[in-house]
This record gives structure tokens, C-alpha cells and sequence, in this order.
């Protein structure tokens, strides 16, 4: 995420459709400045592009400021995380946070992982919350956090989680789940180390 703060702190000299220092700004028709706020819009979208790190926003409707923020409807972004899309999404320098609502994610762990609403952290860990969903592998839940950096899944709350023949559900509020992504397999563990528990729960509350 700290790419994008370098992002914002370069918005400002960048011109519109023009390259400077590897970001692009392409507008697909007008953009607006507010003099007063700075704010600069995007109403018929566009793209922003870090030619560097390869992360690329597309959006029908786009808004920025400088060293503020980015907002966006109907959108997609490529990052290092996996692809996104989703119906509106918020990006905050202060703090360094992504908010998306109607998510889909897929990644080399999930494929056509959807969920109402995301938050992508600085840490490389993404939170999913309300009727999350996902075909491979085949999951069911109302929240998970999935730690990208070191390719696990904590899965919160009511589940369901199929592999093969087997199943795994949880029925209870308190239950939870431990995705393990490696070598191409996933490995589920109901018993969850006390570490990891520690350490990926209090994200979910941060959505």
C-alpha cells in the first residue's frame, strides 16, 4: 500500500494524460479541477497507472485529491495482492487504508472470492465481511481475513468449506477456520494456533 502514497505525493505534478516520473493519468473523456478544494475529477472514469509496480485503477467515475484521497465507481485495480472489482471503492493516505464495497477478489489462493464489502490494509492483509463467497476453494462465510503475506485465510463466524467430499461447517458465531495456501493445496485446520488467532482477529473489527 505504501506505493500509492508515493502515487498521491506525485498526483499534484502530474498533468492530466501525461507521464511523469512512471505514473499516468488518462482521463477517457474531460477531467475537472476544483481550484477551491483540489479536487480533481474523472466523470466519464479513466485509468491510473503506476508504471513501476505495475498497480492500475480503471473506473467509470473517478475523484482524487492530492495527498488525500482517491474514490471510484465501477472499478478495477490490479495490485500485488490479486485483481479487485468492485462498485465503489475509497482509498485514505491517513490512514493507508482501501474500503470497497461490492468486492471480487481473485488471487493464486481464492478465485471469484466476492464479498459486500473489503478493506485492504497496509499490511498486506485483506478483510471480507457479509455473505462472502468463493468457488475455489468452495467456501461460505460472513467474514475472513486473509493475511497475503504469508498466505493464510482466517475464516470468522458461521461457515461452510468443502473439499472433495469433505465438509467442514461452523455454526456458531465464535467458530473459526484456518486456511494454509501452499504448493497449489489448501489445507484447513478447525484448530486454530493461539497466534494466529491473536494476531488476524482484531482486523476483522476494523470493517
Amino acid at each position: 500500500m505504501k506505493r500509492w502514497m508515493v502515487l498521491f505525493t506525485l498526483l499534484s505534478l502530474v498533468a492530466v494524460a501525461s507521464r511523469f516520473a512512471g505514473f499516468e493519468v488518462r482521463p477517457r473523456g474531460n477531467s475537472e479541477l476544483d481550484v477551491g478544494t483540489g479536487i480533481y475529477t474523472l466523470p466519464t472514469g479513466g485509468t491510473i497507472t503506476d508504471n513501476k509496480s505495475g498497480l492500475v485503477l480503471e473506473a467509470r467515475y473517478i475523484q482524487y485529491r492530492d495527498g488525500d484521497f482517491i474514490k471510484a465507481q465501477g472499478a478495477t485495480l490490479k495490485a500485488r495482492e490479486g485483481e479487485f472489482a468492485a462498485t465503489s471503492l475509497e482509498y485514505l493516505q491517513k490512514p493507508d487504508t482501501l474500503r470497497m464495497n461490492g468486492v471480487r477478489f481473485s488471487s493464486k489462493e481464492f478465485k471469484a472470492l466476492t464479498a459486500q464489502q473489503g478493506l485492504l490494509l497496509k499490511e498486506d492483509v485483506l478483510v471480507l465481511k457479509g455473505e462472502v463467497r468463493s468457488s475455489d476453494p468452495v467456501l461460505e462465510a460472513s467474514t475472513l481475513v486473509v493475511d497475503t503475506a504469508k498466505d493464510q485465510a482466517l475464516v470468522l463466524g458461521v461457515f461452510t468449506y468443502r473439499d472433495g467430499a469433505s465438509t467442514l461447517r461452523g455454526n456458531r458465531p465464535d467458530s473459526n477456520l484456518l486456511l494454509t495456501f501452499a504448493d497449489g493445496k489448501v489445507r484447513a485446520n478447525t484448530r486454530v494456533p493461539a497466534e494466529v488467532l491473536n494476531r488476524l482477529r482484531p482486523y476483522a473489527d476494523k470493517l
